[in-house]
C-alpha cells in the first residue's frame, strides 16, 4: 500500500506512517507492505504505474476528477474511489425549531465551524422555516465564534475564491451576507479563518443560482435558505447533486416526521447517509457506516470509513470445486484461522471449544 502525505500536515503524516510500519513489522508483514511518499507529481506518477491496481482519494471535485480521468485512461483502467465535494443539507422542520430552537442553532454553528469547516461532512446548506429571529440567533453565534486554523495556504486560497463567488452573489437581491468571513495569518504564518454566513430569503431566489449555492465551500461558511414548507424543501433537494449526507431535524414527539416520507425518499436518492436529530460531522468508524454517496460526493459505491472500507481494495475470487489442499486456509473445512464465515447460507460459529 502506498500513501501520499497531505502537504498540510507532513510531520503528522510521517509520524503516523512510522507507527504503521512498526506495527506491520511486529505482525510479520513483508517489508514494503506500506510506504509513504510526498509530492503532487509523485502522486500522478504512482497512479499511472501499472503495478498499482486501485486508488483512493479525498479532496476537491476538480482534483479528484482529474485523477479519476487518469485512472480511467490507463492502458488497463483501475478502480478509483474518490471522495470529492458535498454540501450536506440540514433540513429543520417547524416543530423541531419550536421545540429546541437553542439546541439547533448552537448545533448547526458548531457543526459547520468544526475543524474550521474542513470536514467533508460539514453542513453547508440549511433550509430553515421562515423565522427572522432564528436567523439572527444563528448569525450572533457565528459572529462570536473565534477564527481557527486552515490546513494550508492552498486551502486558504481556495476558501478565499469560493467566498468571493458567494459574496458576488450576495451583492444582488438574491442573497445577503449575514457574517463576513475573515482570512488572516497568525504569528507563525499559518492561515486562520473566521466563519461566514449567507442568507437566501426565498427558495425562488435560491433556485436561480442553485448551481453556485450548491457547490461545496471548503471552510467555515454556510448558507441559510428560508422556506415556507415541505414543498419548497423538496425543490431544494431536487436540485441537490450527490451528497455524503442529508440531515433531518424533526420534533421529538414524532408528529412532524409523519409527513416527511417523500422528502426522505429524495434524500436517500441523493446521499449515502441520511441522519435524524444529529449532525453530519459526527462520523463513526462502525460496521453500519456509509461514508460515500452519488457523484460528486463519491466516485464509488463503497464506504471510505469503517471496516467495510477495505472492500475498495479487495477483488473477489471464487474457488469452485477446488481440491482441499489447494484452498487458502480461510476456505478450508477446518477453518484454522477461526474466521467468521458463511457456509451454505449459515454463519459459522467460530467460538473455540473449551
Amino acid at each position: 500500500m502506498l500513501l501520499k502525505a497531505h502537504p498540510g500536515h507532513p510531520r503528522t503524516s510521517a509520524t503516523t506512517a512510522a507507527l504503521v510500519q512498526e506495527a506491520l513489522a511486529e505482525a510479520g508483514a513483508p517489508l514494503g507492505t506500506f510506504a509513504l511518499f510526498t509530492g503532487h507529481e509523485s502522486g500522478v506518477t504512482v497512479l499511472r504505474d501499472p503495478r498499482v491496481k486501485a486508488a483512493a482519494f479525498t479532496g476537491s471535485v476538480r482534483g479528484g476528477r482529474a485523477l479519476f480521468d487518469i485512472a480511467a485512461s490507463r492502458p488497463v483502467p483501475i478502480p478509483f474511489h474518490g471522495e470529492l465535494g458535498s454540501v450536506n443539507p440540514v433540513v429543520v422542520t417547524p416543530g423541531a425549531l419550536a421545540e429546541r430552537r437553542a439546541e439547533i442553532v448552537s448545533g448547526f454553528v458548531g457543526s459547520f465551524t468544526l475543524g474550521s469547516g474542513q470536514f467533508c461532512t460539514k453542513p453547508g446548506i440549511l433550509p430553515l422555516p421562515r423565522d427572522p429571529e432564528a436567523v439572527e440567533e444563528i448569525a450572533a453565534e457565528v459572529r462570536a465564534a473565534a477564527p481557527a486554523p486552515l490546513l494550508s495556504p492552498q486551502i486558504a486560497e481556495g476558501f478565499r475564491r469560493r467566498l468571493a463567488e458567494l459574496a458576488e452573489l450576495a451583492d444582488g437581491p438574491r442573497a445577503r451576507t449575514l457574517v463576513e468571513s475573515t482570512i488572516t495569518v497568525d504569528a507563525d504564518g499559518r492561515p486562520q479563518a473566521g466563519p461566514g454566513l449567507f442568507l437566501v430569503p426565498t427558495v425562488e431566489e435560491f433556485l436561480k443560482d442553485a448551481a453556485n449555492l450548491l457547490e461545496e465551500c471548503f471552510g467555515p461558511s454556510a448558507v441559510i435558505v428560508e422556506h415556507d414548507g415541505e414543498d419548497e424543501v423538496s425543490r431544494i433537494l431536487d436540485r441537490l447533486e450527490g451528497s455524503l449526507t442529508v440531515t433531518f431535524h424533526t420534533a421529538r414527539d414524532g408528529q412532524s416526521a409523519a409527513g416527511l416520507g417523500a422528502l426522505v425518499e429524495q434524500a436517500v436518492a441523493k446521499a449515502g447517509r441520511v441522519l435524524f436529530g444529529s449532525w453530519p460531522t459526527g462520523v463513526a468508524v462502525a460496521l453500519a457506516q456509509q461514508h460515500g454517496g452519488p457523484y460528486p460526493a463519491s466516485t464509488s459505491a463503497h464506504t471510505s470509513v469503517g471496516p467495510h472500507a477495505i472492500e475498495r481494495f479487495l477483488r473477489p475470487v471464487v474457488y469452485q470445486d477446488a481440491p482441499a489442499e489447494l484452498l487458502p486456509p480461510a476456505l478450508r473445512e477446518e477453518n484454522p484461522l477461526r474466521f467468521v464465515r458463511t457456509v451454505d447460507g449459515t454463519v459459522e460459529d467460530t467460538t473455540p471449544v473449551p
